[in-house]
């Protein structure tokens, strides 16, 4: 069975139990991520200052509401190249730590050149219980 899915659509709006973005590590991250959960932003913040999330590293938020929210540390610094081994690495973090908590998907928007994105989704992926949905517009 094929774990990754390609949809169009709302990233928000879909109902998954658990959403991942790329994020820097100098405190950069998608603005409707940051709006919608100022909290997390803050702690995100925090971790970059201190140099506690480093490129493939991710850090789990629990929202309000009860949603997973994976910040994948992708980029060293905003406008940088999406890195893909820190993607390979920040995403099986995350997928190993959806896997402990029985998530069955995780919501992703698209993270740059899909020919390039798509092979380390899919390797990440590989043998997983866990289903990635990539939702764009």
């Amino acid at each position: 069975m094929d774990l990754i899915d390609i949809r169009a659509g709302d990233l928000f709006e879909q109902g998954f139990p658990a959403l991942a973005h790329g994020v820097t590590c100098a405190g950069v991250m998608d603005h409707d991520f940051r709006v919608r959960w100022p909290a997390m932003y803050d702690r995100y913040r925090e971790r970059c200052r201190a140099g506690n999330l480093r490129l493939g590293g991710m850090m789990s938020w629990k929202t309000p509401e009860g949603l997973l929210v994976y910040n994948l540390a992708i980029h060293q610094r905003a406008g940088g190249p999406l890195d893909v081994p820190a993607l390979r690495s920040a995403l099986a973090a995350a997928l190993d730590d959806a896997e402990m908590r029985e998530i069955p998907s995780i919501g992703l928007p698209p993270l740059g050149d899909w020919a390039v994105v798509e092979p380390a989704v899919r390797d990440s992926a590989a043998g997983r219980k866990v289903r990635v949905v990539i939702v764009g517009p």
